[in-house]
């Protein structure tokens, strides 16, 4: 490959930025000479509808014209609310994350993101770098914030995945961000670098959930976070450069889709490693399309950086090979040439604008928040003498909020606030409040006031904003505070008595605040972030009581999983002394049971392991909660009961499943991984296995081979139950001590009070080298230990806990051991047989054993 082709495949990997209206001199070189693959746009770039699509249009046609296999991506951060590009009145200004987040409604994520893809896709852009899926745990983090859905993991992963499922079914790429999350950081990368100092099982239990969400369901592309990690690797570089931290993702999370960088024109990168040599990083690391935003020289230098890096074998060929081929990949599933040539009418936008005026309106009135009011204020009568505080300084925003990077602070103009609320009561004054305070003037005109509406937009931030507010409560009358972006403002100071928050800092959910303090049941939103929101609404969860909620468990099991159902009797049997909880209807403490979950707890090697055996919702209450207030409930109970644990889907005894039957819907694994647990592949294997044994015929190679061998084969029986079973249990604890289960289940079927159980293979010496349970259907053990097995027959028996010492291995002995175990139960008058919890491939199948039920296994660390 020459170098000019080198480069040109380089390029590919590259969304920049330029400077204009028009397509730049320097991005025509970009796309022409460098094989530029991604163009991203800003506000610097947009003047009106037509300029935006003439835009793109002739960026396409540049790359067309330059020979390009596939077209620009041309990508946007179009995340609505607090950072929208593309604003009114060319678009219709709608919510972003928080508001929608305060929704309670991810249905309303889905439709903002649908009406955002269909206006992306209007003007031929054809990324958006948007779901942001961080989540905001840290109330001082000035560049997250209210661009979070908000501080549940869970939450912020359902409401991604909504949001990210709009843009898709409009062929719009959604681009998840900031992996692995910055919502725990009180610096913005894109003026320095910010440390989550979290090891990695902390990040599993927050940032990393909707992250793995996302990965489970294919999400498109994931964006990088320029944080440092010390506590995962070496520590020593950036998320965005770190092989280690990108390894959680492509390992771990399995995902193979496109990883793109944040913009390395940031200082998180800029002032650590520079630009340019972050870029060769970057990529080294496992990223696949690397991000520069603003400078045509710095753009330049990257590419040539990595040119020399790959040439100097640096980075290895396979790895350029391997980012290509994601970039092209993707290309290809959501891009064409007729798409990109072909502007759509803009004929489209006006009716596409009105559909999102009434959804933006139903969706500002169901987020904006009256979080207290605690003298009842609320509603303001009509003609009151108003005084309206509005912040005349500038405000604190996030170095996203503008897209530059430059350090810019807030400015709003306050007369379209103003005439926000003089729709509602055109008696008011005005006061733009700021550093300086307010005049003696000032403060007479708040105190002969009959209502104070005070606004404030990040006053955390911002101490003039701050100490005014903090004041204010002692001067007026009456006072309202209305938090413009950020609802943790003044969310602790309870003696401001009347709060209310909007989440972002646009007119439109400001004008839906104002609409509230003269009308407040317009304002239905609820707080998606910190101590006071609300639990999954209208369920308890409690322990499980077993006089009274066991009848009523057995209607919930039966009824959520009908293709495993059993008696009452067999589930009292069943039914352990654990840790298990009930759900029911807060409305009615006294109600039959809706939920149920089965959790038995162990101790291995000074650690918890909790078996979430079983968990089940009646179908008329899924959807709706109750499963995620069970998981929860087990969480709390595990952090308060033990100091360190790890949750595992399963359970040994009683068995139940290996983990989560694959017949049941898939929306089941989702509820899992969406919840935190991360699943294990189905290879190697967790399966249930099953032979009706009326015609079974040992194969004669397997019990040849053994009798060749001088083995025999033969229950153990009471009438020689101390020295056989003592020798039985000798090989148990030196072969197997590291399964505790299986051991004690050896120790429980003592032969003097389960004779006939254990079969046993002895070598020509009589010593004992291999054995196996085997239960008839009447056993008490069977019906107290497993489930499943009558679901195959009545007359069905129990294979399990097959063992052979290690000495003894790869002879042959296992299969014929088998053998002689069903040919005995046979004998019996056993019709079929189950095997439990098989991982081996194939080696039961050579007897005749077909899959029962196949399993996924998965583990939530605390």
């Amino acid at each position: 490959m020459s170098s000019a082709d080198l480069r040109k495949k380089i390029g590919q990997l590259f969304a920049v930025g330029f400077h204009g209206l028009t397509p730049s001199p320097e991005i025509k070189t970009l796309i022409h000479e460098y094989g530029l693959g991604g163009i991203v746009l800003f506000k610097r770039n947009i003047s009106d509808a037509t300029q935006m699509q003439s835009l793109t249009q002739a960026l396409q046609e540049e790359a067309k014209k330059a020979g390009h296999e596939h077209p620009l991506f041309i990508g946007i951060d179009q995340e609505n609310g607090l950072v929208t590009r593309i604003s009114p009145p060319i678009a219709v200004q709608l919510p972003g994350p928080m508001a929608l987040g305060a929704t309670y409604n991810p249905d309303l994520a889905y439709q903002v993101g649908s009406v955002t893809g269909e206006l992306l896709d209007i003007f031929g852009i054809n990324m958006n770098y948007a779901p942001v899926c961080d989540i905001n745990s840290e109330p001082l983090n000035p560049v997250i914030g209210a661009r979070s859905f908000g501080d549940d993991p869970g939450f912020v992963g359902q409401f991604a995945s909504a949001n990210a499922r709009g843009l898709r079914e409009k062929k719009v790429v959604p681009s998840v961000k900031h992996f692995p999350g910055h919502g725990d950081t009180a610096v913005d990368s894109h003026y320095g670098l910010p440390v989550i100092s979290k090891t990695r099982d902390q990040l599993e239990k927050c940032e990393l959930r909707p992250f793995r969400r996302a990965a489970a369901e294919g999400i498109e592309s994931v964006m990088t976070a320029h944080i440092s990690l010390p506590e995962i690797g070496d520590g020593k570089l950036p998320a965005t450069l770190s092989p280690d931290a990108l390894d959680i993702l492509r390992n771990d999370m399995n995902y193979d889709g496109m990883i793109i960088t944040d913009c390395l024109e940031m200082d998180g990168i800029r002032a650590t490693y520079g630009t340019e040599k972050g870029a060769a990083l970057a990529l080294k690391a496992g990223c696949d399309s690397i991000m520069v935003c603003h400078t045509f020289g710095v753009q330049v230098g990257s590419i040539n950086q990595i040119s020399d890096a790959i040439e100097s074998g640096m980075i290895s060929k396979d790895r350029l090979n391997e980012a290509y081929r994601r970039v092209t990949s993707l290309k290809s599933e959501f891009l064409s040439w007729d798409r990109a040539l072909q502007p759509r009418s803009l004929d489209s936008l006006a009716p596409l604008n009105q559909r999102g005026l009434a959804l933006a309106q139903d969706a500002y009135c169901n987020s904006v928040t009256i979080v207290r009011d605690n003298q009842n204020a609320l509603p303001l009568p009509e003609g009151l003498n108003i005084v309206f505080l509005f912040p005349g300084d500038k405000t604190p925003a996030g170095g996203a909020v503008e897209g530059e990077g430059l350090g810019k602070q807030g400015d709003y103009s306050t007369s379209r606030y103003l005439r926000a609320l003089k729709a509602f009561n055109q008696n008011t004054v005005e006061i733009r409040y700021g550093k300086s305070g307010l005049s003696a003037e000032e403060w007479s005109l708040v105190e002969a006031a009959d209502a104070v509406i005070f606004t404030s937009m990040n006053a955390r931030e911002s101490e003039y904003q701050k100490t005014l507010g903090l004041a204010l409560p002692e001067r007026a009358r009456k006072l309202i505070a209305v938090a413009a972006c950020s609802p943790y403002d003044f969310l602790d100071d309870t003696h401001i008595s009347t709060y209310i928050a909007t989440y972002e800092p646009t007119v439109e959910a400001f004008t839906a605040a104002m609409a509230s303090i003269f009308k407040p049941a317009l304002a239905r939103g609820v707080l998606p972030v910190g101590a006071n929101k609300p639990a999954p609404k209208g369920i308890t969860v409690e322990p499980y009581n077993s006089g009274s909620d066991f009848l009523s468990l057995v209607e919930v099991w039966n009824a959520a999983l009908p293709t495993y159902p059993l008696s009452a009797d067999s589930l009292e049997g069943l039914l352990s002394p654990g840790f298990h909880f009930v759900a029911r209807a807060a409305s009615d403490p006294t109600s039959a049971l809706i939920g149920f979950c089965l959790l038995e707890t162990k101790t291995r090697e000074g650690m918890t392991v909790a078996q979430l055996s079983v968990l089940a919702v009646h179908p008329e209450y899924q959807g709706k909660g109750v499963g995620t207030a069970l998981v929860r409930k087990i969480c709390e109970w595990l952090q308060e009961n033990c100091k360190s644990y790890r949750l595992e889907l399963g359970s040994s005894f009683p068995r139940f499943w290996p983990g989560i039957p694959t017949d049941l819907p898939p929306s089941v694994q989702d509820f899992f991984v969406h919840r935190g647990f991360k699943l294990n592949p189905l290879v190697p294997r967790s399966v249930d296995l099953y032979q009706d044994i009326r015609e079974f015929q040992a194969p004669e190679k397997y019990v040849t081979r053994a009798k060749e061998g001088g083995f025999t084969f033969r229950p153990l029986a009471p009438s020689k139950a101390d020295f056989e079973y003592e020798a039985c249990m000798h090989g148990q604890r030196k072969n197997f001590s590291y399964n505790e289960d299986w051991v004690q289940m050896y120790v429980k079927l003592d032969p003097s009070k389960y004779p006939s159980s254990i079969m046993v293979a002895y070598d020509s010496a009589g010593n004992q080298v291999g054995w196996t349970l085997m239960l008839d259907p009447s056993s008490p053990m069977l019906q107290k230990n497993w489930a499943f097995p009558p679901l195959c027959g009545a007359k069905t028996g129990l294979i399990g806990c097959v063992g052979v010492d290690t000495e003894h291995r790869k002879g042959g002995i296992g299969l014929a051991l088998v053998s002689h175990a069903i040919e005995y139960m046979k004998q019996q008058g056993i019709e079929g047989v189950f095997v439990d919890w098989v991982a081996l491939e194939g080696w039961y199948e050579k007897l005749g054993f077909e899959v029962w039920r196949s399993y996924r296994t998965g583990v939530m660390m605390n």
